[in-house]
Parts: C-alpha cells; structure tokens; sequence
C-alpha cells in the first residue's frame, strides 16, 4: 500500500519516466492507490469504504480485484467510481463488532496501458465497535473425568455477554456426538449442551467453539475455545458375582433363594437369578444364553440383578451352560469383556418303575426290578378274567399327576391277535408312588401234554415328557412295554 506522501514524493520521478515514454521507452512507474481507512484496526467514520488511485484504472479489471469480506466470506454491496475512487458500501449495512477487510488482490491496469500486482488487506470495524464475547469459564474442565449420563455431566460454556444462540450453537462442534440437546441461561449468557444418547464409556471426547460464534450485538468471539473431557469416572468393570435357583414365594418380594447351588440345585418350577456387583444396563438379558436351548423370559430382580424364569422344567441329567456374554454391560455402558459360563445339572431326575407285581401288594407274587419288555406273570381270576397289577414309581406323584397317569397308560392284548380288550375296571393309589390297576375280560392261556396256547397281553406306559410324569418335573425317559403271560390262578 502506498501513502498519500509517497505518492506526492514521486511526482517528480514520475514526470520523467514520462519523457521516456513518449519516446517509445516502456512506462515503469508504479501504479499509486491509498485505501480508505487508511489504516488497519481503525473504526469507520462514515458509511463507504474504498480505494483512491492517482491514475485513470481500468475500471472493470479492478473491481475484480476488489473486495470486503468478513469471516472469511464476501460481503455483498454496491460498487461505485467517482473520477478514480472506488467506493464500496453494504446492502445490509455494517454490523457494529465483526472485524471486515477491505481487500484487493491481483493484477490491476491503469487506463494508459501500466499494470501492477495489488496485494492489499486493511482490517476494520463498523462504527461503535461493540464489546468483543469471550468464554469466562467451561465445565467439564478440561481433561476432567466424567460419567456417561449426560443429565449428570452436561457441557456447559459461560460467556462474559449475552451471545446470539443460533450462530452460537453453529460455531459449537464437540467430537462424536452429533444429535444433541441445548438449553440456554443467565439471559443467554450461558449454554448448556446435552447429548441425546448416552456417551461411550472410557472415550475422550473433544470441543471447539469457532469465532463465528456471535454476540447479541453481533461481535464475533474474541478468540477461539475448545477442550476436552474423559468418560472414566467409573472404572468398576462389571462381572457376575452369583448364579442360583431361586423359588416364587407368591409375594413381595416374589423371588428368594433356595439356599442351593445352581450346580445341582435347580428343582422343578424354578427359576435362576443372575447377579451383577454393580447396577446393569435393562438389555442385560440379551446377553444370556443356554447351551443346549432353555427357552423362557427374564424379569428384573434389582438393579444388579436378572431372574430367568424357564417355560418349562429342564430336561433331566442333562448338563446346562448358563453362558453371560462380553457384551453385557452397565448403566454407563461397560461392559464385561470377558465370557462367564456357569454348568449345572438340574435336580429332576427320571421317573423310573421300581416295581411290577400281580395283586395286592404285598403279596408273593412281587417281582425284581423290571426291565424294559421284560415278561411278568398276570394272574387271572376266573370267571370275569380279572388281573390285577401294582406299580411302584422312583418318584411320589401329586394329585393331579396320578389322575393323568391313570389316563395314559394301558392294557393291550399282544398275542395272539384274537385275544379280546380287556377294559380297567378300576385304579386306585394305594400310596403317592403305588398304584394298583384292576382289569377284566382277559383270557388266561393253558397248557397241555400235547401243548396248548399261551396268552399274553402288553401293559404300556407312555414316556417322553408328554407321557406318565410324578407332576414335579420328573417323567418317563422312554416308553415302557411290560409283556404280560395270562396264566389261570
């Protein structure tokens, strides 16, 4: 930028470079300009701001090389020439506060065929300059630790002036957390950002308030901001402290230890508490599984605390494995990290038949353990073909279980095919795991010197867990056959 003194200074110069020209040499006086204001940092004393050269300008090149910006952006006006001044004034007018920067940059030609490189820049203000904003303070501090609630460790910035809240909250950019609540207070002098989710445990997250950031006024920030804060405020990594069965008192509180391991305590109707050593996160269950497949539902016990309740009993002597994954994780979002497993067998075992005999018990006919089709004698009392059995069960059986029992099982004719249906006269428990089964209509066999016929009917209970159960999760492993020889008493 050359002064009005300088440009005064070389007229003497001037007028014989002149002389030379005239005379076919090349022109080489430099182009002379003064901005107005003159200076920079200095405030406006009127509406206009421009440029004064000391030659006639190539009025359309120039203006290409002629600006004002602020904040980095053109500011849109009107362009005006009088003789050779440039003159520039806002659409919009001047904003007291924003800092402005008359600008020209790049080749200029004077009407008489001289050129030069402008590079010029003169920051100013708008009349009555208004007070520069600036943070006063910020929380967290930075390098703080801090929980993952955002109701409990919101950003907040205080500044020295009211600011304008949207160009504010614009200039505010804070590192991984993109949808984000804001409140503002003490007259918009303070801004309190809250994120919407939850924030990642264990991450640092970063802020920068940009000078785009606006007074009320329209003063841009006195300088830039920014910090950062920690989410590790809570290092207890979480873990499973308690695996039980737990029983349904049918009242508050509804779930209460049997005092038992999971191990090979889980009775029928059960269910099995998973405990935490800190408060988890509500999809914790979404981390627990069964191998092989136990399917139910889980209800919160506590804070700490789920209870799978099974849909039904587990299948006996079979081995389980509880298995919490590394995903499940706490209220502030850690997670375990590592797979817990848990195996157990439940307490149910099989119901097994532990005695079959024909009659009333006692009686003399009693017989060892049964094997699967294992061929008993069936004394028939004649007339009416009567038999009578007893069934001696592992397990006793509830009210209900020996009604459905007496409705499953059944008495066939095996061979031969011709032997009549002999129907269940009655059936009655003698005690829980006893019952004792009166039929009529069989036919007993015989037996000759010149041989006979032997007769036999088969006695089936139904297995499997929809088959003869004790009412307390213990079943039939498998469908029993038991053949019975019709001899005459």
């Amino acid at each position: 930028m050359l002064g009005n003194k300088s440009f005064f200074r070389r007229a003497g110069f001037c007028a014989v470079l002149a002389v030379f020209s005239g005379c076919g040499f090349i022109d080489l006086r430099p182009i002379g300009y003064v901005s107005f204001p003159e200076h920079a940092e200095t405030v406006l004393s009127g509406e206009k701001v421009g440029i004064r050269f000391d030659t006639d300008m190539d009025r359309r090149e120039t203006e290409k090389a002629f600006f004002v910006s602020r904040d980095g952006i053109s500011v849109k006006g009107d362009v005006n020439w009088n003789g050779r001044e440039l003159s520039f004034v806002p659409l919009e007018g001047w904003k007291a506060g924003p800092r402005y920067i008359l600008n020209l940059a790049g080749t200029i030609f004077a009407l008489d065929g001289r050129e030069a490189r402008a590079a010029l820049y003169v920051p100013f203000y708008a009349p009555a300059r208004a007070e520069l904003p600036y943070l006063v303070s910020f929380s967290p501090l930075d390098g703080e630790s801090v929980g993952t609630d955002p109701e409990q460790a919101p950003l907040l910035l205080n500044f020295s002036v009211p600011m304008d809240r949207l160009s504010t909250e614009d200039a505010l950019n804070i590192s991984g957390i993109s949808e984000r609540e804001t409140r503002w207070l003490d007259g918009d002098r303070a801004l309190e950002v809250l994120p919407a989710k939850k924030l990642s445990p264990w991450t640092v997250y970063r802020w920068t308030l940009g000078p785009s950031a606006m007074s009320r006024e329209g003063a841009p920030l006195a300088k830039e901001a920014g910090a950062s804060f920690i989410t590790d405020a809570d290092r207890l990594v979480p873990c499973v402290i308690e695996v039980c069965p737990l029983v349904d008192t049918g009242s508050l509180p509804r779930w209460q230890r049997t005092g038992l391991a999971l191990e090979n305590g889980l009775g029928s109707g059960q269910a099995i508490g998973i405990c935490f050593n800190k408060p988890m996160d509500e999809t914790v269950s979404t981390s627990v599984r069964f191998d092989p497949v136990f399917s139910g539902r889980f209800e919160r016990w506590d804070d700490s605390s789920v209870v799978f309740i099974p849909d039904r009993d587990p299948e006996p002597e079979t081995v389980y494995t509880l298995i919490v994954s590394p995903g499940a994780q706490d209220v502030s979002g850690l997670k375990t990290g590592v797979e817990s497993r848990f195996y157990f067998t439940p307490d149910i075992p099989y119901l097994t038949i532990l005695l079959l005999q024909a009659g009333d018990p006692p009686e003399e006919y009693a017989l060892p353990d049964p094997d699967n089709n294992s061929v008993c004698p069936a004394f028939v009392v004649m007339p009416g073909g009567a038999i009578t059995l007893s069934l001696r069960f592992s397990h006793l059986f509830t009210s209900r279980a020996r009604a459905d029992a007496v409705l499953a099982l059944r008495l066939e004719p095996y061979f031969p095919g011709i032997l009549p249906q002999p129907a269940l006269r009655s059936a009655r428990w003698w005690s829980d795991d006893t019952l004792i089964l009166d039929w009529e209509g069989a036919v007993p066999g015989y037996a000759g010197e010149g041989g006979g016929q032997r007769h036999y009917y088969r006695l089936v209970l139904p297995g499997g867990r929809g088959g003869i159960n004790d009412g307390r999760g213990s079943y039939l492993k498998e469908e029993y056959y038991f053949i019975l020889e019709a001899v005459d008493e």
